[in-house]
């Protein structure tokens, strides 16, 4: 079922940094005459030409608002995306949201729906093939509830499909979103340690995509009204070893049972800026890579970044805010001060390591 419909678009979680995304995109694209949004938490500043509703995906009143305001096109993208410690809870945002959007979605008459989901749905295990695509199965992690929740949601959308096959549905699958105004569990791992850990000497591949080439995803599929799943990944992947290197980290072995007694204290003492529950480990093992070939046949997708330039573009990112922090910081904290220049220091010297390196290739 092709060609969304010119009408009505609502966003779930429309106060976050993708929806203000697809907002800005929507509030100009002529398939849009009206805009809703729902969120537990207002915007940060007012939007024009959206009508929002504060309200919890996990209430009724989200059935209720789509329901009222009868969208011809739901963007669902509420989602507990910060491994929440508390599981219940993040599952009751997770599962609890989506079965209330799809009462009203189904309710209401609304023709479409857009889901956002990831691709940890390929699961992260030995033996995996790189370079899964939209057919290979999908796999439960049982000690991820982040990833356990996508792979729920998938099933249940694809129940609601079969069960309601005038309602087109669109799935996206993204890698790890990196980018200046992205923040996540794998960039924690990789910024907040003091080294890059090789679970069992292991050194798989970490693959990435873009801000911008993620809002280009969502953008093709809703002007080109495409249904189905699409990975959104960029091009290629990075070595563990190799995004060691380019941020100036050793890369140290340590056992699983190690690894995961550590991730296990750092998430209980909330020493990590997000949740890091100890089943994360496998994600650091084991490779979990998608295949874009689908996005760019049928959708035209054309990343502007590669896994590598993506990372790349963050470390250089990050070295304007330590720079920034170190400008505002006090004297008086000679200690704070060293340790950001430091920091600094590192960043840079790996940066320019890879730009030589870049260079070398070229010639």
């Amino acid at each position: 079922m092709n060609g969304f419909p010119v009408g009505k678009y609502l966003i779930t979680g429309s106060s976050g940094y993708l929806a203000g995304r697809l907002i800005d995109f929507l509030s100009s694209w002529e398939g849009c005459d009206s805009l809703v949004g729902i969120d537990a938490k207002p915007p940060a500043s007012p939007v024009p030409g959206i009508t929002f509703y504060k309200a919890n995906i996990r209430d009724a009143s989200t059935t209720e608002i789509i329901c009222k305001e009868k969208p011809d096109c739901v963007i669902h993208l509420a989602f507990a995306v910060d491994f929440l410690r508390k599981t219940k809870e993040e599952q009751s945002v997770n599962i609890g949201g989506l079965n209330r959007v799809l009462a009203g979605v189904k309710a209401s008459g609304c023709s479409r729906l857009v889901v956002t989901s990831s691709t940890v749905v390929y699961g992260a295990y030995q033996g995996i093939e790189m370079f899964q695509d939209e057919e290979d199965p999908t796999c439960i992690h049982p000690h991820l509830p982040y990833a356990r929740d996508k792979v729920l949601s998938e099933r249940i959308c694809g129940k609601f499909s079969r069960e309601n096959p005038d309602v087109g549905i669109t799935i996206i699958r993204p890698a790890i979103v990196v980018g200046p105004n992205w923040g996540n569990l794998w960039a924690a791992v990789f910024f907040v340690l003091p080294f890059v850990p090789l679970i069992n000497r292991e050194d798989p591949s970490f693959q990435f995509i873009h801000e911008d080439d993620l809002v280009q995803i969502y953008r093709l599929a809703i002007e080109k009204g495409m249904t189905g799943t699409f990975n959104a990944t960029a091009d290629g992947a990075i070595p563990l070893t190799e995004i060691a290197r380019m941020i100036g980290k050793p890369a140290i072995p340590i056992p699983t049972h190690t690894a995961k007694a550590a991730m296990w204290v750092l998430h209980h003492l909330r020493i990590m800026p997000v949740g890091s529950p100890p089943a994360v480990v496998d994600f650091f093992t084991y490779p979990w890579v998608a295949d874009n070939r689908k996005a760019k046949e049928i959708l035209g997708f054309s990343p502007a970044y590669s896994s590598r330039e993506a990372f790349a573009q963050v470390l250089r990112e990050r070295v304007r805010i330590l720079r920034n922090l170190a400008s505002k910081s006090s004297r008086g904290y000679r200690l704070y001060n060293f340790v950001l220049k430091l920091a600094i220091a590192r960043l840079e010297r790996a940066n320019r390591e890879d730009d030589e390196a870049d260079s070398s290739w070229d010639t």
